[in-house]
């Protein structure tokens, strides 16, 4: 006696849960690229400060370079499946698993609308916050829109996706193509940022000097030894002085910052830099890793060996 095969539940819910999720997590991160790519156009000086942070953008266009071919890989595959009725199209498991998508992007479009309005009432450019507000509206719309065709095309007989239908997931593709390619024409190369970010370990390492420096010198005879130190070695054998591990040194070259007294109170700190940290342009509005604190600012430098006069007191 032949036994009826049993079905594949387990298969249907893993193809559909982290189809859901990549859709999301694609959305998510377009939607976040988009509204970037407005603020670099639209620039406003009281605008969302995370939306112009390369670290946000670099890791919201990762984010959509990874999900999106998973994605559409299992979209194809489960359309595939369920036009050939491979696939049960009315499982409980896809209806409890396509709800819970559509309640999981409500709330998300909730949550983004009242971050919009949020910044409208604190002063965000008209102009910004109708194109931010029209990007979410747009995305969400067409996300609920195919959930809901996706949850009633499939019922009854087999049917094969139609050319308008073909038409749209192309054209999609395009515009969310279009939108991450054109996001990595506005931030730097890995060589690049690598170069920024080994050039901030250093300002930072000399931040670090600086205020060890301070406490060397202290304020008074007990906080202090009211000199300056020889070299950094005596810097760094002081009980009184925090220095972290390898700040002393550059990042690369493992070699000491040169460290030279000038006078009583004044000495030179020196390193050898990579890119260029400076103001930046009043003509337009800086991103937010781009404005130091006060403590990093006597740290703008060129490319090449800068040395820094600095004082305690």
């Amino acid at each position: 006696m032949e036994h009826p095969t049993k079905y594949n539940f387990a298969r249907d819910g893993f193809i559909y849960l982290l189809s859901y999720a990549t859709l999301v997590i694609t959305s998510v991160s377009v939607n976040f690229l988009a509204k970037a790519l407005v603020n670099r156009w639209i620039p406003d000086a009281v605008s969302n400060e995370f939306l112009a942070m390369d670290s946000a953008i670099i890791g919201f266009l990762a984010a959509a370079v990874i999900a999106l071919p998973v994605f559409i890989y299992l979209s194809y595959l489960a359309n595939k499946m369920l036009g050939a009725k491979t696939m049960r199209a009315d499982s409980g498991v896809r209806h409890w698993l396509i709800y819970i998508t559509l309640v999981v992007v409500i709330l998300i479009i909730i949550w983004q609308l009242a971050v919009l309005f949020f910044s409208f009432l604190n002063g965000t450019l008209i102009l910004q916050f109708g194109v931010h507000t029209l990007i979410t509206l747009i995305i969400a719309g067409l996300i609920l829109w195919y959930q809901w065709w996706h949850l009633k095309f499939f019922a009854g007989e087999p049917k094969k996706l139609g050319v308008g239908f073909k038409v749209f997931e192309w054209t999609a593709l395009a515009v969310i193509i279009a939108i991450i390619s054109w996001t990595f024409t506005t931030i730097a190369s890995p060589a690049e940022q690598r170069a920024k970010n080994l050039d901030k370990t250093r300002v930072e390492r000399l931040t670090y000097i600086r205020d060890a420096v301070q406490s060397f010198y202290g304020f008074d005879k007990i906080s202090g030894h009211l000199r300056l130190p020889q070299s950094l070695a005596e810097l760094e054998k002081d009980a009184r002085v925090y220095l972290p591990g390898d700040g002393l040194v550059d990042p690369v070259t493992k070699e000491q910052f040169a460290y030279r007294v000038i006078n009583k109170t004044t000495y030179e700190l020196c390193a050898a830099f990579d890119t260029e940290f400076k103001e930046a342009s009043t003509n337009a509005v800086p991103a937010p890793e781009s404005v130091p604190d006060s403590r990093m600012k006597m740290f703008y430098h060129g490319i090449g060996t800068k040395c820094f006069e600095l004082k305690v007191g």
